[in-house]
């Protein structure tokens, strides 16, 4: 069951519910600490997650890689991963990770440095749910203009 934004201390995995889906201006912002060596954040169409639905933005976040893995899911598959830039987000340290929502792409910002842009690849405004994965502990989900 989807749990309304915003989000405080969650339990994760967890499940948010996006009102209205997402439009330019639009930042979502999360806040915590990396526990493990992976954790995922998945802006997704619908709310399955087993199989998981369309997902617009999926990061994967690998401190112990040393990097972030940007994606999209349509249809049942993986599409281009985005890989660069490395891995800003340290295992045990907080971050603040943001998501700008632009006309074309995402602003991906961390710990209030720009990090990179992910191109659309689905319909922004059909984003309806966030899906936190295990590996962090979440202290807020926050969406704002």
């Amino acid at each position: 069951m989807a749990l309304m934004l915003p989000l405080f201390n969650p339990d994760v995995p967890c499940l948010g519910a996006i009102l209205g889906g997402l439009q330019p201006g639009k930042k979502i912002i999360i806040q915590g600490t990396v526990t493990d060596g992976r954790f995922n954040i998945n802006l997704q169409l619908g709310p399955e997650v087993e199989p998981r639905d369309d997902t617009a933005l999926h990061l994967s976040i690998r401190p112990s890689e040393r990097r972030i893995v940007r994606n999209s899911y349509v249809d049942q598959c993986w599409q281009n991963e985005e890989r660069s830039g490395g891995c800003p987000i340290s295992v045990g340290e907080p971050f603040t990770l943001e998501i700008r929502v632009k006309d074309l792409h995402f602003s991906i910002r961390i710990n209030d440095e720009k990090y990179c842009t992910f191109a659309h690849r689905l319909p922004i405004d059909m984003i309806n749910f966030i899906h936190l994965g295990t590996g962090a502990t979440i202290d807020s989900v926050m969406e704002s203009f």
